[in-house]
């Protein structure tokens, strides 16, 4: 759930019962409520009402230090999501727990925890990029009926993102490819930042991919995503036996992506 109406009230009732706030519950941002999350040490005065409002939601729901910077993201979607939980029903939602395998990083993929790191290893943003001819056909998810040609990719994935496709040809040939939508392709090469916050998404080096978003949908988990189901289980093995991390797999969200970076 976004910053909007709902949440705004929830922090309202947080700060009615902390006695920080004697205004409205009405789900409004008003000038007490400003006032009162101003007075908070983690909260810039400088940064507008919204802003603050969703540092609120980012400490109530315990994240620390620079992790309440104000801007909704997917780590304050799934804390704010926990902590509503614990209000509503007094126990934490059921942990995800990702199945057990060995990760193996054969092309010894960096870590995603910095830019600098990722620019030392594969250049700056958008640079270093090589178009590699898919061994089977691939399509525009949003255009079913257009072709894709080629894919933009980091040279130094080039390689690796080679042997995983045709990996997956042989191992589900055209027909299942096909059936199991194997072959709609939702993006790879994208100089962008991440959703609510200022770090660059992994696609700005082009180390990552998206396949079937319409049945992988970002916020989706195991529950509805479609590349949790079993016999997607051989899709999943062609990409980690190169030391790709799928992010469904390792947190159970954004099902559709695949990257050659570690958590």
């Amino acid at each position: 759930m976004p910053y909007n109406n709902q949440s705004i009230l929830f922090a309202q009732g947080a700060m009615k019962r902390a006695r920080t706030y004697d205004g409205p519950l009405d789900g409004v941002v008003n000038d007490a409520m400003v006032t009162a999350l101003t007075k908070i040490t983690e909260i810039k005065k400088s940064w507008p009402a919204s802003r603050k409002v969703v540092a609120y939601l980012q400490k109530s729901a315990g994240l620390k230090g620079d992790d309440i910077d104000g801007l909704w993201g997917d780590q304050t979607e799934q804390a704010y999501n926990a902590m509503v939980q614990r209000r509503l029903f007094g126990e934490p939602e059921p942990v995800w727990r990702p199945e057990s395998r060995v990760e193996v990083n054969p092309n010894n993929w960096p870590t995603q925890r910095t830019d600098a790191g990722l620019n030392a290893y594969y250049g700056a943003v958008g640079t270093n990029q090589k178009k590699l001819v898919p061994p089977y056909e691939h399509f525009l998810s949003w255009d079913p009926g257009k072709r894709v040609s080629s894919l933009s990719c980091n040279t130094k994935v080039y390689d690796s993102l080679g042997r995983v496709l045709a990996d997956v040809l042989a191992t589900y040939g055209a027909a299942e490819i096909k059936r199991l939508h194997l072959d709609q392709f939702g993006g790879s090469l994208n100089v962008r930042k991440m959703r609510g916050g200022d770090r660059y998404s992994m696609h700005s080096w082009g180390i990552a991919l998206d396949y079937d978003p319409m049945n992988n949908q970002l916020k989706w988990g195991a529950d509805k995503a479609a590349f949790a189901r079993p016999e997607y289980a051989p899709w999943w093995e062609c990409w980690e036996k190169e030391g790709w991390l799928s992010l469904g797999r390792a947190r159970n969200f954004d099902w559709m992506h695949v990257q050659a970076a570690k958590l």
